[in-house]
């Protein structure tokens, strides 16, 4: 049971009601309590609507969503916003961008679009408090939801530094880490520990205990960004779970180091028009294996069609139901989707949502 507040089926998917005036929040709640909705996930992309300015927070917004759920008896799994950072923070602190394997740094925009040795984790940390320290005793509080999707890696000078530390704490001397890298090879061997770069595409790729450090050394930074935010809830919160939507076989990423500050494992599950049932089986095995077989939550999957895959084919009748089923029998306590409606613009206009345009 991942709250006795809700000693339920966990059903419902992600809101984004910044994206609609009012009045349809209304309709939406009477919406999901036909759909029989008991959760729903609030406040993932919503950083800039919670804090226009860094001294500048407007809760209002938020508060009148919470209290409409807790009236009409649905869970609030409530987000810290931190996916997306907004535009003023990575005008102010434009080290947060991060730099890419070509050597160039980001512009603002997108999602995860942050360096994890930057200023973001303070920052983050800090919002993920705010929230915690507003919403602490609300009725509709069911579990938090840090981040979303983490995973893209930074290359820049903050990260090149940060990483060197994280290699002397690992092999102590270069000596052992040279032994380690087999590093006499192509006479690659490091004699100061400031020769040692992050591997973009106009360095060295070609070692491959260089690269698989990094991404070693990436997970734990990325992690480190959760761990922050975690703190920041369990302190004010120390009762309410907590966890992240992971996606599966996501490489980039190390799960297993992740599992054990996962109050409940929660996940994305898209599969493609080809995929197979099996691989499908596979992922949802792998996220009930990260905390030793215990339930996960089914946190994210579309009713219908995705708008990002080569093929955005709709589903055919009974495939969605047959998913769910396949969900439920390999541990999941959850059917939640992405997302509950519809965009009316931007990248996720024509993603499935419960509730479509028409």
């Amino acid at each position: 049971m991942v709250n006795p507040k809700l000693p339920a089926f966990f059903h419902g998917g992600d809101y984004n009601p910044e994206q609609w005036p009012p009045e349809v929040w209304r309709e939406d709640m009477r919406l999901m309590k036909r759909a029989g909705v008991n959760v729903a996930t609030v406040g993932v992309f919503s950083w800039v609507s919670l804090q226009p300015a860094e001294d500048t927070f407007t809760f209002g917004w938020l508060d009148e969503v919470m209290d409409l759920l807790a009236e009409n008896n649905i869970f609030a799994c409530l987000a810290t916003a931190t996916a997306a950072q907004p535009a003023w923070l990575s005008q102010k602190y434009p080290e947060v961008l991060p730099v890419n394997r070509q050597r160039r740094q980001r512009k603002h925009g997108q999602r995860q679009n942050f360096c994890p040795n930057s200023v973001f984790r303070e920052k983050s940390a800090e919002m993920a408090r705010r929230l915690a320290e507003r919403y602490r005793n609300h009725p509709a509080l069911l579990f938090w939801h840090i981040s979303n999707e983490y995973g893209n890696h930074c290359y820049c000078g903050k990260c090149a530094a940060a990483f060197r530390e994280w290699l002397r704490a690992r092999y102590g001397t270069l000596d052992a880490l040279n032994a380690a890298w087999y590093t006499t090879f192509w006479g690659h061997t490091f004699t100061d520990w400031q020769q040692i770069e992050t591997p973009t595409d106009t360095g060295e790729r070609s070692m491959q205990a260089l690269l698989i450090d990094y991404d070693r050394f990436q997970n734990d930074s990325i992690l480190a960004c959760y761990l922050a935010e975690r703190a920041a809830l369990r302190a004010v919160t120390p009762d309410v779970p907590i966890t992240t939507n992971l996606m599966g076989t996501f490489k980039p990423l190390d799960y297993h180091t992740w599992g054990p500050h996962l109050d409940v494992v929660s996940w994305d599950s898209y599969p493609s028009r080809t995929s197979s049932p099996a691989g499908v089986a596979l992922s949802h095995a792998v996220m009930r294996g990260l905390k030793d077989g215990q339930p996960f939550l089914l946190l994210e999957q579309t009713p219908s069609q995705t708008n990002w895959q080569n093929h955005n084919a709709l589903k055919r009748p009974g495939v969605m139901r047959l998913w769910r089923y396949q969900a439920i029998a390999h541990g999941s306590d959850s059917v939640m989707y992405f997302k509950w409606r519809r965009s009316p613009g931007a990248f996720e206009k024509f993603h499935g949502a419960v509730v479509a345009h028409a």
